[in-house]
């Protein structure tokens, strides 16, 4: 067991390496995508409200409340202007955040955690995004609550090194 959580430690330490090879040494931002799904699954599908404000107010029941809180955590947490599109019982809740390859690791991370341990009538169907250097692209990623897949340039350019990395 100890030898799967280190090994999970390793990855994480790789992948920040290789942001921070990436990035060299310039801030990075990180687009998080997170698609979240009711776990109840059940009940009539109610038209959306968007709204884009510092509270976020959606058609109300216990899973756009759940989301609604977790929009605000985020919003607060790291400052940043939230982009939620809801559903009575699905959605998606889309951010950037600025920073060091290691703080954008643990925003991921964070972010992913915090629906984990509060969300009881949410759960986080995918995670995908990108990576970027200024205007440009600098990887993408994509996966779940369990492993996430991330694809950034090679060390010569010309190919793409993939990480997995498990939570």
């Amino acid at each position: 067991m100890f030898s799967k959580i280190k090994l999970g430690v390793e990855e994480w330490k790789k992948l920040e390496a290789d942001l921070v090879r990436v990035s060299s040494g310039e801030p990075l931002e990180i687009v998080i995508n997170l698609t979240l799904v009711d776990t109840q699954g059940d009940g009539e599908e109610i038209e959306e409200e968007h709204h884009h404000h510092e509270h976020h107010v959606f058609a109300e029941n216990e899973f756009t409340r759940e989301v609604a809180g977790m929009i605000d955590h985020i919003a607060h947490t790291y400052n940043v202007h939230v982009h939620p599109h809801l559903h009575s019982h699905h959605g998606s809740v889309m951010f950037a955040v600025r920073g060091t390859p290691r703080e954008l690791i643990k925003t991921l991370k964070d972010a992913i955690e915090y629906i984990k341990l509060n969300c009881e009538k949410c759960a986080l169907h995918t995670v995908d995004g990108e990576f970027h250097l200024g205007e440009d692209l600098a990887g993408i990623y994509f996966g779940d609550a369990y492993k996430i897949t991330v694809i950034l340039p090679a060390e010569d350019g010309r190919r793409l090194k993939v990480h997995e990395v498990h939570f």
